[in-house]
């Protein structure tokens, strides 16, 4: 008895190169991917991105009630995840110094936003130990501020320098 030898399954030549291409496209997405990732993330332009999803918030606030949240005057972190600066709190603004807002104070604004969408979470980069997003409220308005490095991206306008890099950048909201 002569036993037969199991035979392989051959793959035809346009099979074998349709999974080598695939392999490169794979392999070439993966590559593109990686890269994207690795881009480094404009702080200015994130910045100025994070007031425009604050304006978007005020204005649908504005839209449901009528007016944006009555506040007192002064200022208010936007957000949450700030540094813990002077007194051992968390704060917004000159977060290290004695012009600084607490994110725990700005806790009433917070929660009239929150009632109308979800908010744009964390801080951004600090600048010369400014850090954003905060509110200021006076008789112009609702100043939507944040600190960017060397200019203001658009839509965001400056406001403030310091002369050594900090830019203090605002979306202006009348009333």
């Amino acid at each position: 008895m002569s036993e037969k030898s199991p035979t392989r399954a051959r793959l035809h030549p346009a099979a074998v190169t349709a999974l080598a291409l695939a392999g490169v496209c794979i392999a070439g997405a993966v590559g593109w991917l990686v890269w994207l990732l690795a881009q480094p993330v404009d702080p200015n332009a994130e910045a100025s991105q994070r007031l425009v999803q604050w304006q978007e918030v005020f204005e649908r606030y504005r839209a449901a009630n009528g007016s944006l949240p009555d506040m007192p005057f002064g200022g208010y972190c936007l957000g949450d995840g700030f540094p813990v600066g002077t007194g051992g709190t968390t704060n917004c603004r000159d977060y290290e110094s004695t012009t600084y807002y607490t994110e725990e104070a700005s806790a009433p604004l917070m929660d009239a936003l929150a009632s109308v969408a979800e908010l744009p979470r964390g801080a951004t980069t600090p600048v010369r130990g400014t850090v954003g997003p905060y509110a200021l409220y006076d008789e112009a308005g609702v100043r939507l501020l944040t600190a960017e490095n060397g200019t203001c991206e658009a839509p965001a306008v400056e406001v403030w320098r310091d002369g050594g890099g900090l830019f203090v950048c605002q979306i202006l909201l009348e009333r």
